[in-house]
């Protein structure tokens, strides 16, 4: 197994003036990627807690991710983005010795050394290589949103980094030196996806802006002058790409690999994107962050999209098990898990625990195995109950995209006095129409969904979007639509 720093810093050797990571203006060589991380891991190498780092898509960050494995304390990536209450929350449950901040803005935290940018490349410059992280050691820690409102920090190991990143590299069909596009904010665990496998096939990374999120013409500006060859991204990214005026194999030549986790990859839009890229590889994955980013992969050709729909999430990767429970709750099992949840003996207590014997990790996911292969129906906290039926609410969603005329759905339900009185369809549609089109089409939603779903799970109001607002992290934001539609 490839292990990842003595890769990036053989490459740094064998490579020095490659272009390691770009960003807008910005980029480093391996060799300035690992010279740099090789410094800062000096000056940290004190540090017992996981080095903060802040900022957005800066590649000082990934100097900063490379520096804490060396340094072997480990990492928390945190985005701008992020409330400030919510930011001091986490840095007061870590407690951090050294908080890198990659901005030009100052911050103002109650615990941590502060390193800018301009301190990092000020540091003495090392000829020592640093790699003192096990296996068994925390590689990083991502915070995901609690139920309770409570951000937890998922602690993934650095044997379980490595486990990933070789299965990521086999699923590359094209190889080294690849041209990688990263879309997630490092703050979200997709990025792991892009950012090691492209560094430890002597890839160049290539960082997506948010500013991209809302105007495709700049995506469409960094695929033609950089010949992106993999693209990794959210479904709801890929939706936006597509708004493109010519989103084509014939524009962008490059462009031989897509891989996609976060969400469901839709059966409309793996069709529309095969159709656009006939010799692309498509990858669907699934996995959720307490098991290192993903799980499960599978290929999605012409004839699964045929057979198949909705798409599966495909086969285990090896050294992971699957299970479910009677409740149909999708049970993941194997080296990849999480170590828990930084400083939180309850909340991990609740969701890993025995499975047979085993250690397990209970994902919220229900699930079903079928022609050898796995297919995830839903997120179990999406039960709602209505009029005193249990109703799952991406049953309803995976219908309306079944009709043709429909590209994505979200339902929302309206909840008056902790009772839900209404469910709201948020809808976007295949092509543009006229408003006197709307009214004809919405008039044939229902007739369409009561082919295939009860009375009682049909949505009693329609509300057609340009297009679904999307989060920082490049998801659906079901909150956003909320605000849209309910207010």
């Amino acid at each position: 197994m490839k292990d990842i720093l003595q890769t990036i810093n053989r490459y740094s050797v064998i490579y020095p003036n490659k272009i390691a990571i770009r960003y807008n203006d910005h980029s480093l060589t391996y060799k300035q990627l690992d010279t740099y991380a090789n410094a800062l891991a000096c000056y940290i190498m004190s540090s017992r807690t996981p080095l903060i780092l802040y900022g957005h898509m800066s590649p000082y960050m990934i100097v900063g991710m490379l520096a804490s494995l060396k340094a072997g304390c480990g990492y928390i990536p945190l985005d701008i983005s992020m409330p400030t209450a919510r930011l001091q929350h986490i840095i007061n449950k870590v407690e951090p010795n050294f908080v890198l901040n990659t901005t030009s803005d100052e911050i103002e935290l109650t615990n941590g050394e502060i390193i800018t940018i301009d301190d990092l490349q000020q540091m003495s410059v090392t000829t020592r290589e640093f790699n003192n992280i096990q296996e068994v050691d925390i590689a990083y820690t991502i915070f995901t949103s609690g139920t309770t409102g409570e951000p937890k920090g998922v602690q993934i190991s650095y044997g379980s980094l490595n486990e990933f990143v070789k299965w990521i590299s086999d699923i590359n069909q094209l190889g080294l030196y690849q041209h990688w596009l990263n879309q997630a904010p490092f703050s979200f665990d997709l990025s792991v996806m892009a950012i090691y496998p492209c560094l430890t096939t002597a890839g160049t990374l290539h960082l997506v802006d948010k500013h991209m999120v809302a105007k495709p013409q700049l995506l469409d500006d960094l695929l033609r002058s950089n010949n992106i060859n993999i693209w990794v991204s959210t479904p709801s990214f890929m939706e936006l790409a597509l708004l493109l005026p010519v989103f084509t194999q014939e524009k962008y030549e490059s462009l031989g690999q897509f891989i996609f986790c976060g969400e469901v990859l839709s059966h409309k839009l793996a069709e529309k994107l095969l159709h656009h890229f006939n010799k692309a590889v498509v990858y669907n994955t699934y996995g959720p962050t307490e098991a290192t980013v993903a799980v499960t992969g599978i290929q999605i050709t012409q004839s699964i999209i045929q057979h198949y729909n909705p798409l599966p999430v495909g086969k285990p990767r090896a050294g992971v098990t699957l299970a479910v429970n009677d409740h149909a709750e999708l049970i993941i099992m194997g080296r990849c898990l999480s170590q828990g949840y930084l400083n939180d003996a309850i909340k991990t207590a609740q969701v890993f625990k025995e499975y047979q014997g085993k250690q397990a990790y209970y994902t919220g996911d229900s699930a079903y195995y079928l022609d050898d292969m796995w297919f995830i129906k839903g997120r179990m906290d999406n039960q709602i109950k209505y009029n005193g039926y249990r109703i799952e609410l991406e049953d309803i969603e995976f219908r309306l995209r079944q009709i043709h005329f429909i590209q994505e759905a979200i339902v929302v339900p309206k909840v008056k006095q902790g009772k839900v009185v209404q469910l709201i369809a948020a809808i976007t549609l295949t092509k543009a129409v006229s408003p006197e089109e709307v009214k004809v089409l919405k008039s044939e939603i229902t007739p369409l969904l009561a082919e295939n779903l009860p009375t009682y799970m049909l949505p009693t109001k329609y509300e057609i979007l340009e297009k679904l607002p999307i989060n920082g992290n490049g998801k659906v934001d079901r909150k956003a639509i909320n605000e849209v539609i309910l207010r």
